[in-house]
């Protein structure tokens, strides 16, 4: 008996959908943007018609290779992002200025728990205000610990984790700056 699939949800399809017209809008390949965000071609595929709930690593890959922010993958007025390995991010805000697009997430991390994150494009930066529980986050190899109050920025161009540190869930404002970029 073959391994059965999630159910296909409504912000999956319309993920996929998105996903797709950003992908021809840039004239790129099935294949080539696949290759560039280090995912399976039939994974991609799949991701575009609804067929696979998209995770919030493979969003951020998919929309880094497209050079675009991460909500342009999102349908308009949805606020809820894939959830991650650790991450629940819900979209607060999303605005641009002279020099970048940036978006403001309303971010939770359970007790215990780590997520890595592939590098975002060049120049992206994060920066991160904790409100409850204690978070170590940042680069790889120079990761800062914040508890609550305690703000950080960091470059969200190099691999780098989050991990809620402790027995209490995290509750964090996560803003990303994509230089140079246009709200799609």
């Amino acid at each position: 008996m073959p391994p059965r699939r999630p159910p296909r949800s409504e912000l999956a399809v319309t993920i996929g959908a998105r996903l797709r017209e950003l992908r021809e809008h840039s004239g790129v390949s099935l294949g080539h943007l696949a290759a560039e965000a280090g995912i399976g071609k039939g994974s991609l595929s799949e991701l575009e018609t609804g067929r696979r709930n998209p995770t919030l690593d493979t969003l951020f890959r998919v929309t880094t290779a497209l050079g675009v922010p991460l909500s342009a993958a999102l349908p308009p007025g949805e606020t809820r992002a894939p959830s991650g390995d650790a991450i629940e991010a819900v979209l607060v805000d999303r605005f641009a200025d002279a020099a970048a697009t940036n978006e403001l997430y309303r971010v939770s991390i359970a007790a215990g728990r780590r997520q890595d994150s592939a590098p975002h494009a060049s120049g992206v930066t994060e920066h991160w205000i904790v409100y409850a529980g204690a978070l170590e986050l940042g680069p790889v190899e120079k990761a800062v610990r914040l508890g609550a109050g305690e703000s950080t920025t960091f470059a969200g161009d190099v691999p780098h984790a989050y991990r809620a540190v402790g027995h209490t869930d995290v509750a964090a404002a996560l803003l990303v700056r994509y230089p140079g970029t246009v709200a799609a």
